[in-house]
């Protein structure tokens, strides 16, 4: 028993000897383990800040550059033809929309079978069928289209500072078409908020150093088809089956704008003379390739990037980056084309951005939401 115990208490011994030895050699392994799956964690955290920061900044540099060159364009000695280059930029949309189609489906999700694999957004596949196109998405591309063209032209009648204070006042045309629609319902704190908002933007429009009133009206007209593609989204394109994410909604967006582009130069040709439809003289799109082709770039650059964002950031940050966007619209133009602001706009634009702020943090956090 003894001589037993003896060997016994040696095996036990050997064997602690054995795992203090297993745990020496493993010790590092695990360190080393540990430190790797910190660093994954490390990556993984930056790479959630550097891509919303990427994206965002390429919207900025898109959407400043853009509205500049598109006043530039407007000019009577460049290519003051707005029905032309909307054709140009939804004509080059279509192209590369399908070739990303080809090369990278799961891009677009709502159209992707991909999408619920692939991505962190669970977007149900929408069939591409004729409710969806001709039903569903043929009224917002037309008032899209309408926004689009008026929203251009109207660069050629007022100046860029003055029609981006304009456009601080969508919101307030979005939800008085909301309450008519039933889609919101009246609240005192939002509605005052508008009312301030309503006030500022008069006082944009009375400080205007260089005032057209065409120019009042025709961005007018954008803003109320604006907010009309936003209320007939709202109606056709929510609800189960049917949500569309942005790369999906351009990808069928385009095509559609594109024939309704060639049904206006028709009716151009047989039917009735509209000037802003006219195809200007081919010299015309020659003297000014360049700044065309860059122009249709920035506007597809402009949607995807949109796209990316949203892919890696939240509504509320995608809210703010629209606040800096105005900002440095106004200021870039200010700065690159000497467009003129009064003392009286510079007041005026600061409450308004202040009270889109507002706006956006009551829509994102209302009260009594937990």
């Amino acid at each position: 028993v003894s001589l037993g115990t003896f060997i016994s208490g040696a095996r036990t011994q050997q064997q602690m000897a054995a795992e203090r030895d297993s745990d020496l050699e493993e010790a590092p392994l695990l360190q080393k383990r540990a430190t790797q799956a910190t660093a994954a964690d490390a990556g993984s955290s930056l790479q959630k800040l550097l891509a919303p920061a990427f994206w965002g900044c390429i919207i900025l540099a898109a959407s400043a550059g853009m509205i500049n060159l598109n006043k530039h364009l407007m000019q009577d000695s460049v290519f003051p033809y707005v029905f032309p280059l909307v054709t140009l930029q939804f004509g080059f949309a279509t192209v590369l929309n399908g070739c990303l189609m080809l090369v990278w489906p799961s891009l677009f999700d709502s159209l992707s079978n991909a999408s619920n694999k692939d991505t962190a957004h669970k977007v149900l596949k929408v069939p591409l069928n004729q409710d969806l196109v001709v039903r569903r998405v043929f009224p917002v591309a037309l008032a899209f289209m309408v926004s689009i063209v008026t929203s251009n032209l109207a660069y050629y009648y007022s100046s860029v500072p003055f029609l981006q204070m304009m456009k601080e006042s969508n919101i307030i045309t979005v939800y008085s078409l909301s309450l008519i629609c039933g889609i919101e319902r009246f609240e005192p704190v939002q509605a005052a908020v508008l009312l301030l908002l309503a006030l500022a933007t008069a006082a944009s429009i009375d400080g205007e150093l260089h005032f057209s009133l065409t120019g009042l009206i025709v961005q007018g007209i954008a803003c109320v088809a604006d907010a009309t593609k936003n209320i007939l989204s709202s109606f056709l394109l929510s609800g189960a089956g049917r949500k569309l994410d942005p790369m999906s909604f351009g990808f069928i967006l385009s095509p559609i704008v594109l024939v309704l582009s060639s049904v206006m130069y028709l009716f151009d040709e047989v039917v009735y003379d509209i000037s802003i439809v006219n195809v200007p003289p081919w010299h015309r799109f020659f003297e000014n390739r360049n700044m065309l082709a860059l122009n249709v770039c920035s506007a597809f650059v402009l949607n995807l990037s949109i796209a990316m964002f949203l892919r890696h950031s939240t509504a509320l940050s995608f809210g703010i980056l629209g606040i800096v966007k105005d900002i440095l619209v106004v200021v870039s133009s200010t700065l690159l084309l000497n467009a003129p602001i009064s003392h009286m706009q510079v007041f005026s634009f600061s409450a308004q951005i202040l009270l889109v702020f507002v706006w956006t943090a009551i829509k994102l956090f209302p009260r009594g939401r937990k």
